[in-house]
């Protein structure tokens, strides 16, 4: 008997403005810019359709200022007792990775869980796509989820966007597998979506990449020229890394955190 989907509708909730890690991957940068808005005011229009676990992620780096991701994060829970999903490029500081912690434990005795994931796309070539000035290292990135683990909260690595090996080496992402083998729970990766704008930040010359025919992310719905690269090879050689570690692998988030939820 198959176990249904616990997650079947996400919602996408973060903080307004201009994010400020300015990476040259990030598709916000080709959108208009929202009003920004209180944490209370976040929390209350976040209910306005129904969900089933709330993504602490989309247009912004809602740890920038740690403490207020912490109070959007409290805020949330506290109004709706829904799972939560953070995604971050931040460095949490052990006293915020302590209160995440505090609050995983009351979610658990509530019948929720807390979930986080750091996003990496390189270990030495990070600086081709994201500030080293505002963006903490990869290494410090998985320290997150070392550390998050520790305190009983389930952990995923987002390895994404995937280059073409011959912008960022693929062997980069299997070290970085290499190091979060033991603590982290999941995997998810998938490739580099570029538009013009986002071709002109990375300094990628069209003519030398490969597309696919077409692509499934929803994120990318308002951009007319989104373009997909071909890196399934690739993608490929992580997804086999990950079997050869023993990690659950995946393409797309709403199945590895389905798959999780099935394993509690």
């Amino acid at each position: 008997m198959t176990t249904p989907n616990r997650y079947v509708k996400r919602t996408l909730v973060s903080f307004r403005g201009r994010c400020p890690m300015h990476c040259k991957h990030c598709y916000t940068y080709d959108l208009d810019e929202r009003e920004e808005k209180t944490i209370s005011e976040i929390v209350e229009e976040t209910g306005h359709e129904s969900f089933d676990i709330i993504y602490l992620s989309q247009k912004y780096e809602n740890f920038y200022d740690e403490s207020q991701g912490l109070a959007l994060c409290q805020g949330l829970y506290d109004k709706y007792q829904k799972d939560i999903f953070i995604i971050t490029r931040s460095y949490l500081s052990d006293g915020l990775i302590e209160r995440l912690g505090n609050l995983n434990r009351r979610m658990q005795q509530q019948c929720n869980q807390l979930y986080i994931a750091v996003s990496l796309c390189a270990d030495d070539s990070y600086t081709i796509t994201e500030n080293q000035m505002v963006c903490p290292t990869p290494h410090k990135r998985l320290e997150n989820l070392r550390r998050g683990r520790a305190y009983g909260i389930k952990t995923l690595l987002l390895l994404r966007p995937v280059f073409p090996n011959a912008i960022i080496p693929i062997e980069e992402c299997i070290g970085i597998l290499d190091q979060a083998k033991d603590f982290v729970n999941a995997v998810i990766s998938s490739g580099l979506i570029v538009t013009n704008s986002i071709l002109e930040r990375l300094g990628l010359d069209e003519d030398h990449l490969n597309y696919l025919e077409r692509g499934d992310s929803e994120y990318l719905s308002d951009l007319e020229d989104a373009r997909y690269l071909d890196v399934e090879h690739e993608l490929s050689q992580i997804c086999n890394k990950c079997k050869e570690k023993g990690i659950p692998f995946f393409r797309h988030s709403m199945p590895a955190l389905n798959y999780l939820a099935a394993m509690s």
